[in-house]
Order: structure tokens, then C-alpha cells, then sequence
């Protein structure tokens, strides 16, 4: 019993040692930096995965949500979005799952559009996780976005928004 019980605490330590360290190539880094420096980059997503509410559950329990989704982890693969950097400006649309609170204003949009300039733009490298960390904030007409994005040295990514 003894035994049973010190390798099953062996495995679990070793299988929760640390991760190896991220290789990039001299390549993809410098492509990367280029992509950073200049600000001119399309990123197309493939899921959204939204803040978990009761409104979000409904949906998915009415059998709403794309094939291969889950409550949290929706397949947008399929359904148009975009998230561009030009220069100073940006061009977003991302489909929105979720529920609005304290809404003043009505609309027809069923994401979240933005086109225009940014500001607070702010860049981090992180040497150890390979990434660029990129953010800034958009104003709406009503609302304000805290914008963050992810780029890895693989051209994968992550965006995050958090809005008012």
C-alpha cells in the first residue's frame, strides 16, 4: 500500500514538472519584430471564448451553438471576422457571445465593430514565453475598449477585449 501510494505522488510530481522553454528561430523572431514594428497585420479567429453567464448557458443549452462548440469555447470558423492594424488605426469585428448590462443604446450589431485610431498603445516583449504583448484602448461612440493582444513567434495569437 505503501508503494501504491509513493508512485502515485512520484507521478503526479513529475507530471507537473515546469514546461520546456519556447524554440524560435532566428526567422520567425525577426518576422515577428518586422510585423510589431510596422503595425500592419490581419489576425482572423478561429474561437471566441466567452465569459461563461447564464445567458451564454441558455443559448447553449438550446442547441444554438455551432457544431464542435461548448459554453465556453465557440467555433467561429465559418463566421466572418477580422481584427486589423494599419498603421495608427484599426478595423475590428468580432462576433460577440454574451450578455450587454446597462446598455444606453440600441443597436443591430451583433459584435463588436470598431474602425478608427487608438490610444495608450503600449508593446512588451516576453523573452521567456516568446510573445509580444500589445495594448491599447478604442473609443465607440458609447463604449470603451481595453484591447489586448498576444502574438506569438508561430503567427498564432490571442486577443482579448474588455469593454465598460
Amino acid at each position: 500500500m505503501k508503494t501504491l501510494f509513493l508512485v502515485l505522488i512520484g507521478g503526479i510530481l513529475i507530471s507537473c514538472g515546469s514546461t520546456q522553454s519556447i524554440e524560435v528561430t532566428e526567422a520567425q523572431r525577426k518576422a515577428l519584430d518586422e510585423i510589431v514594428t510596422q503595425k500592419k497585420y490581419e489576425i482572423i479567429s478561429d474561437w471566441a471564448s466567452p465569459l461563461t453567464t447564464t445567458s451564454v448557458n441558455a443559448v447553449a443549452n438550446s442547441g444554438l451553438l455551432p457544431p464542435g462548440s461548448t459554453v465556453n469555447n465557440i467555433s467561429l470558423i465559418g463566421n466572418g471576422n477580422h481584427f486589423r492594424m494599419d498603421g495608427d488605426s484599426v478595423d475590428v469585428y468580432l462576433p460577440y457571445f454574451g450578455e450587454r448590462r446597462l446598455s444606453a443604446r440600441y443597436s443591430t450589431d451583433a459584435g463588436i465593430k470598431l474602425k478608427g485610431a487608438y490610444d495608450n498603445y503600449k508593446v512588451e516583449y516576453n523573452e521567456k514565453k516568446q510573445l509580444y504583448l500589445i495594448k491599447f484602448n478604442v473609443d465607440d461612440i458609447q463604449e470603451s475598449y481595453r484591447i489586448i493582444i498576444r502574438l506569438y513567434a508561430n503567427l498564432k495569437s490571442d486577443i482579448s477585449v474588455n469593454s465598460n
